[in-house]
């Protein structure tokens, strides 16, 4: 044993400071706790430039051939073999620092089964935490999830899933308890009231976040649609790695961000569009996810248009919490006019704000992550 001995290791794919959402979930939890009481096993820990400085938890990576190209080619095509090599190194740092609870942070298959056969071998407590589902949200994976997931929610003696949609299906899934552990924000810098636009700006659409055909495509093109069909006649930004054909063709563009650069983007918008897929072969994925730009979206300041399906969490919470306009059908001409309804009426606006940040701050991160703290010591 050191002298510095580490009582929690955590495994994940990603860790802060890397800005990938479940990174970022991580962050937001981890940022309260002691630093010196953890040790993290991951793969990428690096952040784009400009990105946030790290907690100060020791990391140790598991790569294949010292690349990250080779390590996420190995993870999507020879996930047992990877998982092999992170359980290796799983219980040597886990021997080697007195570790008394292994956390494994999902999604990624390899280091959630090395989690759990480090657990096994070393007869150490294990919790597991989902912030999307796994068999439902990754088709190749699902030979995997059908073998080890069962196995590793009973192995497990705590359970947490994002949301309260995605703990109801586990637990009536594996007939399991599983508790709800949501995605958290410091709510320190968050406005205390809606920021309202200087007189004579031009509509504009912020969305931010990577676009995918199976998690928000076609609502990202509908609202393309829209936008050409609505009075106001927004300006889009889209703020994400890429753009499908289709909207290249229309001569859209997109841009980057540094951290700091977005949240200014996003207070100076009109609005924040945020999108699922209706088109989706991943159905029970969209019902049960929760977007991580979501709580960025709440703290702006600024209104958010949601356009989801109408069984989906993110529907269904923005209806619950009136945290934003909610459009749930696949209907370009409504779309449009909710696009108009809400640049065009303020006292929409101001209400759908302050309701964000009523919600916001039930989600602080700060008593949440106790809480979190409070679990791997029990």
């Amino acid at each position: 044993m050191t002298d510095s001995a580490k009582h929690v290791l955590i495994s994940t794919q990603t860790f802060p400071p890397m800005s990938t959402g479940s990174s970022l979930i991580l962050y937001s939890l981890l940022r309260h706790l002691p630093p010196k009481e953890m040790i993290a096993v991951c793969a990428i820990c690096d952040p784009p430039l400009f990105e946030a400085p790290s907690l100060g938890i020791e990391q140790s990576r598991v790569l294949c051939g010292g690349s990250y190209t080779w390590t996420l080619r190995c993870m999507r095509r020879l996930p047992r073999l990877f998982a092999h090599l992170a359980r290796r190194r799983i219980i040597a740092l886990a021997r080697r620092h007195h570790v008394r609870r292994i956390y494994a942070h999902f999604p990624n298959a390899p280091f959630l089964i090395a989690a759990w056969q480090a657990a096994e071998r070393l007869d150490l407590p294990l919790t597991v935490y989902f912030d999307i589902l796994w068999e439902e949200s990754y088709p190749l994976e699902a030979s995997l999830a059908r073998k080890y997931e069962k196995r590793i929610l009973q192995r497990a003696d705590r359970r947490f899933a994002i949301t309260e949609f995605a703990v109801g299906y586990l637990e009536k899934k594996h007939g399991l308890k599983v508790d709800l552990l949501p995605h958290v924000i410091d709510v320190a810098e968050m406005p205390c009231e809606f920021q309202p636009l200087s007189n004579g700006s031009a509509a504009a659409i912020h969305f931010c976040g990577g676009i995918y055909p199976k998690m928000n495509q076609d609502s990202v093109v509908r609202l393309a649609a829209a936008a050409k069909r609505a009075k106001v006649r927004p300006a889009l930004d889209l703020c994400t790695a890429g753009i499908p054909a289709e909207l290249r063709d229309q001569g859209l563009t997109c841009r980057y961000l540094r951290r700091d650069e977005l949240r200014a983007a996003q207070r100076r918008s009109t609005i924040l569009y945020l999108p699922q897929a209706f088109q989706s072969d991943r159905p029970v994925m969209i019902r049960h996810n929760f977007p991580t730009k979501t709580m960025e979206y709440l703290c702006s300041g600024r209104p958010i248009l949601v356009h989801s399906p109408p069984d989906s969490y993110l529907t269904w919470l923005a209806k619950r919490e009136g945290f934003a306009l909610v459009v749930d059908q696949p209907d370009v001409g409504e779309l449009a006019a909710a696009i108009d309804r809400l640049v065009e009426d303020r006292s929409l606006q101001e209400e759908l704000v302050a309701k964000a940040l009523a919600f916001v701050r039930t989600r602080d991160s700060k008593p949440w992550a106790l809480k979190f703290w409070e679990s791997l010591h029990g």
